[in-house]
């Protein structure tokens, strides 16, 4: 009986067919990748999904790498049930108030321990990528808004540093743009660069910048000029607080100049006053800057022609010292000239004052009018007085036809001064009511009398018609025209509009009418 049992036994077993072992594939399920903003509400959703005999089993979701404090936990755990098929698991972002770039992490999955045939499958790895934030590439501005005063430079370059800040992060490379604006004048007259960009490297958080003040000989009062940031580029911001600063450049350059370019005067003026102002516009404001002493030498300028007059002959400086002085607050000084009356005849003579802008000292330029041309007025006649000096107006001349062919005995002098070419018209009339051409009698009946450059004495020559007829004498008048005196003589008495001659013709001689 025994016996029959175990066969029995060994029967049931062949009969009833062996185990088949459990298998599942564990794996991600759905999206894998994520872009969030850094913030308390970003949530990532992973679902994990078994695949497979339904096996209890636990999924393990870990951060790969290093744990930089972007999220709430690094770990996830999710077990399933063998009657689920998936688990959703949450992992949250953390807001740290860390400026950062942007950041991408990994999660891998894992199982929690091996567990009867249950593997990692694919997709097994999830990625989240966190954008940058907390101002990562940095907030720009200045780091003062304070005023900047500044005096223009003499001669030289002068910089202003501005300092640019970089708040929060300081990651990527970024550019800032500025221009500068204000005046009156265009900023490019007093400062360059007017515009431009910055370039802020990765890792810096500061940068300087220099303008330069330029030495621009302009006078100007006090301008204010704005630098402004006008943008940025590489994912910065501006801080809108600080985005721009004010230059103030002090009032400068006081134009230093004579009053009037030129001044006629008398020679009889006695002391002349030449004025040299310093901060007066052409209109007479004031510009430029006027709290220091200004000076400036002169020097006289004269030629050696008969137009030009001589130092100490004809003027003199009075100035002990050829130097012009303002003194703070001053806006005028007075250059003191006698002239001198000499009694000379004189054309008109010019000199010169020239302020000599190498000598010029103290914040001022030179500008035009920086000489004036003082001229004496012609004085004394000094072009002559033209008038009949021969015969003398009380004795007639007496012309003996018979015998005279050429009569040379008229003489006209120039008095007084001997400058430049002069001329005076002359005619003959007859001096009674005979009606007959006076060239029938003698000839040129008019003309022009020329005087060169020194001459005083000139002969009016008339020749006599040699006509062989019975005569009586004949009375002629003879005048010098005084309208039509050129080169700036004057004609005077004897014989200017009203001075007569009589001319007797033959061999009887006639009284004078």
């Amino acid at each position: 009986m025994p016996g029959l049992l175990a066969i029995s036994g060994l029967f049931l077993v062949l009969l009833i067919p062996s185990a088949r072992p459990e298998s599942a594939v564990l794996r991600f399920q759905g999206q894998t990748e994520f872009v969030v903003n850094e913030s308390s509400r970003a949530i990532v959703r992973l679902v994990v999904e078994r695949v497979g005999d339904p096996i209890n089993v636990t999924a393990l979701v870990l951060l790969q790498g290093e744990d930089t404090g972007d999220f709430e936990a690094t770990t996830a755990a999710a077990f399933l049930l063998s009657s689920e098929s998936s688990k959703t698991i949450f992992i949250a972002v953390k807001d740290d108030d860390l400026p950062e770039a942007d950041e991408t992490f990994v999660f891998n999955l894992r199982l929690q321990s091996s567990s009867n045939g249950v593997t990692v499958g694919t997709p097994n790895i999830a990625t989240i990528t966190i954008l940058s934030n907390d101002n990562a590439f940095g907030i720009i501005s200045f780091n003062s808004t304070s005023l900047i005063t500044v005096e223009e430079p003499k001669g030289r370059n002068q910089y202003v540093p501005l300092t640019l800040i970089r708040e929060k992060g300081t990651y990527g490379t970024v550019t800032v743009n500025f221009e500068i604006s204000g005046g009156p004048n265009p900023a490019s007259e007093d400062l360059s660069p007017d515009r431009g960009n910055l370039t802020i490297p990765p890792g810096r958080a500061v940068v300087v910048f220099s303008v330069l003040i330029q030495d621009d000989k302009v006078p100007e009062d006090d301008e204010i000029f704005t630098v402004q940031l006008t943008g940025v580029a590489g994912g910065a911001l501006l801080n809108p607080n600080n985005t721009s600063v004010q230059i103030k450049i002090f009032r400068n350059d006081a134009p230093v100049r004579f009053s009037q370019p030129s001044l006629a005067v008398p020679e009889n003026a006695g002391i002349i006053n030449l004025t040299v102002t310093r901060g007066r516009t052409d209109d007479g404001f004031l510009i430029g800057s006027d709290d220091r002493e200004v000076s400036v030498a002169y020097t006289i300028v004269t030629g050696n022609g008969a137009a030009s007059a001589t130092l100490l002959e004809d003027f003199v400086d009075l100035q002990a010292k050829r130097m012009v002085i303002f003194h703070p607050g001053v806006h005028e000084t007075v250059l003191h000239i006698s002239i001198v009356d000499d009694g000379v005849p004189e054309i008109a003579e010019s000199f010169q004052l020239v302020l000599l802008e190498e000598t010029l000292l103290g914040d001022a330029v030179l500008v035009s009018p920086s000489f004036v041309q003082v001229t004496i007025e012609p004085n004394d006649k000094p072009y002559g007085v033209l008038s009949i000096s021969s015969p003398p107006p009380t004795q007639p001349i007496i012309i003996n036809e018979d015998t005279t062919v050429r009569f040379e005995g008229i003489t006209i002098v120039r008095n007084g001064g001997t400058h430049g070419l002069v001329s005076v018209n002359w005619t003959i009339t007859r001096n009674s009511t005979d009606r007959t051409p006076v060239t029938s009698d003698l000839f040129p009946a008019f003309g022009t009398l020329r005087f060169t450059e020194g001459q005083m004495i000139a002969i009016l020559p008339l020749n006599i018609t040699q006509d062989s007829l019975p005569e009586e004498a004949e009375a002629f008048l003879l005048r010098l025209i005084p309208g039509s005196v050129l080169g700036g003589a004057e004609v005077d008495e004897p014989m200017e509009v009203s001075g007569t001659i009589l001319l007797v013709v033959g061999q009887v001689r006639m009284s004078r009418l």
